[in-house]
């Protein structure tokens, strides 16, 4: 019977560092938004008001429950390493773009990644993954800008032209 000899010492060994619960979640967060805007897409096409592609409207229903379901259960965990908060701060603020019930809402919440963008960026010493993971949400973020589910065209230019006239 063969006995068990470690090639190295216990002792020296250490611990492999774990992503926290929430750099694991947040790609599943990344993934339900992008599912999100794209059914969202399907709906704001010409076709959706088509009674035989009405199932797209059910779809965008369901990936925007998902997708909220996804960002609360960031949103339940709490912070444990130091690339945690910029996580959290996007997936909350993702939320709140969501939720928004106005293009006035969305866009001052949208505005939040221009006026504090040290809570939505990774800080230094962060891992290349979870400053990938900001990078995409970011990207996501701009996306969800561009539909009309979240901004109304039409009243986006018009508190536009307001803003270049006063």
């Amino acid at each position: 019977m063969a006995t068990h000899s470690p090639t190295t010492a216990r002792a020296v060994m250490k611990p492999i560092p774990q992503p926290s619960a929430i750099a694991r979640m947040f790609p599943r967060v990344i993934v339900a938004l992008a599912a999100y805007i794209e059914a969202e897409r399907d709906a704001e096409s010409d076709w959706a008001t088509d009674p035989a592609c009405m199932e797209w409207l059910h779809d965008a229903e369901r990936a925007r429950s998902t997708v909220l379901c996804q960002i609360q259960s960031i949103t339940d965990q709490t912070l444990r390493d130091h690339g945690d908060f910029a996580l959290k701060a996007t997936a909350m603020l993702a939320g709140i773009l969501i939720r928004a019930s106005s293009t006035a809402e969305f866009l001052q919440a949208y505005a939040l990644l221009g006026s504090h963008p040290g809570a939505f960026e990774a800080p230094t010493g962060s891992s290349a993954r979870v400053q990938q993971m900001l990078q995409t949400a970011r990207e996501r973020l701009a996306d969800l800008a561009t539909l009309g589910a979240c901004v109304d065209p039409y009243e986006a230019e018009f508190k536009a032209e307001l803003a270049t006239a006063s």
